[in-house]
């Protein structure tokens, strides 16, 4: 897929991009601009040039930042989630590129080495594992562009997988307090679920419920690939998705999206009904997997 086919739809979206990253609040189920007080709909991409299971921090290196940020201006995208980075590195100058050039960061806390592990959950869940995440925070705390930290990704992938649901939970709350307890500012703390017909419904609903506010999600991140090609609102299952999100009291986004089960170059359709009313009061935006060329063919 080439850059330059996704951009004038994407482009289109994003007529006049800030050249300031004032905080995003959260509030209902949106994101807010806290300077405008307008909402925030993530339009972004998913960038971790390596791939998602490689430890290669892409925002602590200044020459691949900001050659990529020039791309980024150019798709009119204004958040990139990045997977893992070292929180012992320096990213300030990236960060500031990033916010002079607009532009968010939803950041995963985890690293393929340090995460909430399916087979033992409670062996991972650590006082090491804890210490690593609560770095992170330290790190990116500081940013304004920091949109939010995800505190595992398709942890949950099946019905099996269910009973480490708990721990997603657990580190839900523990970086929410932590964030309290530094007396950082509030910054959204969420989970980015796979699209699990069987559960997906009650991973959600379990993220977002319980008298303890820490414990609950600030936000969810859907990995979602079902609509491919030429699909439609319907066809697609994203009528369907809505009706199913509708009433949830946190912001919904589409954390991964871009079905490349398709001849040729993705035609990238959804986005119009991503970003049109028929579901822009349930989901704030999207990002598309993914920025670079990896072994899963999905880059652009």
């Amino acid at each position: 897929m080439k850059i330059s086919t996704i951009l004038p739809v994407v482009a289109a979206l994003a007529s006049i991009t800030k050249a300031a990253t004032p905080p995003i609040n959260v509030s209902g189920n949106a994101f807010w601009d806290t300077e405008t007080g307008e909402r925030f709909y993530i339009r972004g991409v998913d960038y971790q040039p390596g791939g998602s299971s490689q430890l290669e921090d892409p925002i602590a290196d200044e020459e691949v930042c900001s050659r990529d940020i020039e791309y980024f201006k150019e798709l009119g995208l204004n958040t990139i989630r990045v997977y893992s980075v070292d929180n012992s590195a320096d990213h300030s100058k990236c960060m500031s590129l990033l916010s002079d050039a607009g532009i968010y960061l939803l950041l995963d806390v985890n690293t393929p080495d340090v995460a909430i592990s399916r087979v033992n959950p409670g062996c991972s869940y650590n006082a090491d594992y804890l210490q690593h995440i609560f770095a992170v925070v330290d790190e990116f705390s500081q940013y304004n562009n920091t949109l939010g930290f995800f505190a595992g990704n398709e942890v949950v992938n099946d019905v099996g997988s269910l009973y480490t649901a708990p721990y997603i939970k657990a580190v839900v709350r523990d970086l929410k307090k932590y964030i309290k307890a530094r007396d950082y500012r509030s910054i959204p703390v969420g989970y980015s679920a796979a699209d699990v017909a069987e559960v997906r419904v009650e991973l959600a609903d379990y993220l977002n419920c319980g008298n303890d506010t820490d414990a609950r999600v600030d936000m969810l991140g859907v990995n979602d690939y079902s609509w491919c090609g030429q699909s439609s609102f319907v066809v697609s299952g994203y009528q369907q998705k809505v009706q199913m999100y509708s009433g949830y009291s946190s912001p919904i986004f589409l954390s991964e999206f871009g079905c490349n089960k398709v001849p040729g170059s993705r035609p990238f359709t959804e986005i119009s009904s991503i970003y049109s009313l028929q579901m822009s009061s349930v989901f704030s935006g999207g990002l598309v997997y993914e920025y670079s060329q990896e072994e899963a063919n999905y880059g652009l």
